[in-house]
């Protein structure tokens, strides 16, 4: 098995304004996401999330760097990368490569049948303007914000990397399985505890690329490609952490959306069809301010989203979110047995 220690100061870039866009997710870098939404201007804060939204809250760009294996050695050299690809290509990757470029080609031309949100129909139709301004934000907050904070984790990243490094020496099999609580290494498989469970043989994935990152936990997977994974090595950074024992508010939302008969027949229902209020007040015989009082609840939860339609407003659901609900529930109930992973190695 190939093992290498690879920090990319683009990816930590990315995963912090992942941190941003969903800081409950993320206990050990709340308190930073906190102080830094203080620090910005609203619509700055706004930016991030909106572009974010487009590409799972930034981490498909990550799949870029990774794929193209740029090894950089400033955020800014994959920044001008991702903006000057082909806009076909820019609009595969921002999508996180669900559909096939002749696919969005074809929707580019009449996206009205395509599963596309709004705006996602716009970063299709426009992917220029979407182009310059991901330049602007990124360059922005890469300024204001993650290079100093860059220059103050940059020797606990290279401490950590050195550390794990002896590990690997050692015992790589032994290493591996303390990378994260989740994630299970035999001589034949890495297996990788994830909501659902994923096994990957080493004959078929003999690469591994640990990226060392301080706002990655919880998640440990960043990638899989041809040959090679992409793991997640966290990396805790002193008077940063902030123990979290409560569960994250958005998932208890999810619970309280899920914990009513009608509210989830009609989640079933808007995940298998677009309805509007009035169509989904005739199938289940209510009227339409209580089907509203329920739809309002299951967006609050972020399992449906909407979309206008002449007249209408039509409602589907979010399978994505629907997916990472047992994921989720996976990481709130590992918390504990993942803070003794980072604290027992990282310090011990």
């Amino acid at each position: 098995m190939g093992m290498e220690i690879v920090f990319s100061p683009f990816n930590e870039l990315m995963a912090s304004l992942h941190v941003l866009c969903n800081p409950v997710h993320h206990p050990y870098r709340r308190k930073w996401a906190m102080e830094v939404e203080r620090s910005l201007p609203t619509e700055m804060v706004d930016e991030i999330r909106l572009l974010g939204s487009l590409s799972y809250e930034w981490m498909y760009l990550m799949n870029i760097r990774n794929e193209y294996v740029l090894n950089e050695s400033s955020t800014e050299e994959v920044i001008e990368f991702i903006c000057s690809m082909p806009d076909d290509a820019f609009v595969f990757y921002m999508l996180g490569e669900q559909y096939s470029v002749d696919t969005l080609k074809s929707w580019k031309k009449d996206s009205r049948m395509s599963p596309l949100s709004f705006q996602q129909k716009e970063l299709l139709s426009h992917p220029k303007q979407w182009k310059d301004r991901i330049h602007e934000l990124l360059y922005e907050f890469n300024e204001k914000v993650f290079q100093p904070e860059l220059f103050r984790i940059r020797p606990w990243i290279k401490r950590a990397a050195a550390t794990f490094q002896q590990k690997l020496d050692q015992s790589s099999l032994e290493a591996l399985n303390e990378v994260h609580p989740d994630v299970t290494v035999t001589h034949q498989t890495i297996k990788v505890q994830k909501g659902e469970t994923y096994q990957f043989p080493l004959a078929d994935y003999p690469h591994v690329t640990l990226q060392p990152s301080t706002f990655i936990t919880p998640h440990v997977m960043l990638g899989v490609y041809p040959g090679r994974l992409c793991l997640g090595l966290h990396v805790a950074v002193p008077d940063t952490e902030e123990m979290m024992d409560e569960p994250p508010e958005d998932l208890l939302f999810m619970f309280k959306a899920l914990g009513e008969a009608t509210r989830l027949k009609i989640l079933r229902d808007v995940l298998l069809h677009p309805y509007s209020t009035k169509q989904l007040a005739e199938k289940h015989s209510l009227s339409e301010a209580t089907i509203s009082g329920h739809i309002k609840t299951l967006q609050k939860a972020g399992l449906v989203k909407s979309e206008r339609k002449g007249y209408y407003i039509f409602y589907s659901g979010n399978r994505e979110r629907m997916e990472s609900l047992r994921s989720d529930l996976s990481q709130f109930i590992s918390l504990p047995l993942l803070e003794q992973f980072i604290y027992e190695h990282d310090f011990a």
